[in-house]
């Protein structure tokens, strides 16, 4: 359980790319801040609730038409990606934050050293 500071909320956000406008509010992204409480509460460490937020946006990435890929302002050209193409990369960015966290777990541990003189002359 990571504790839900205005710091973790803030830091789980910026990984999930959902930055609160300036002037807007929370209900301006696709996580409420009730969600973002309850991924840091149910994840081990920030990164695994990092993990775990962008597999829920490739759950709803069906839903919607994908993100602005390509806009082109002369003879107006507009691309967007598909819902599983954006799905894919939710799932690309779930895996990386999920070998983040899996390299946090293996840092936290207690290690010990021995150090011994070299043999000079």
């Amino acid at each position: 359980m990571v504790p839900v500071t205005e710091s973790t909320v803030r830091k789980v956000r910026r990984f999930l790319n959902e930055t609160i406008p300036t002037g807007g509010a929370a209900s301006d992204t696709g996580f409420s801040e009730e969600d973002i409480s309850d991924l840091l509460t149910n994840a081990s460490d920030i990164y695994a609730a990092a993990a775990q937020g962008w597999r829920l946006k490739a759950a709803t990435a069906a839903q919607g038409a994908g993100e602005l890929t390509k806009y082109t302002i002369g003879q107006e050209t507009y691309e967007r990606s598909s819902g599983s193409d954006f799905a894919s990369y939710c799932l690309e960015m779930a895996k990386m934050y999920d070998e983040m966290a899996a390299k946090a777990d293996t840092m936290e541990c207690s290690r010990v050293l021995s150090l011994r003189r070299p043999d000079v002359i």
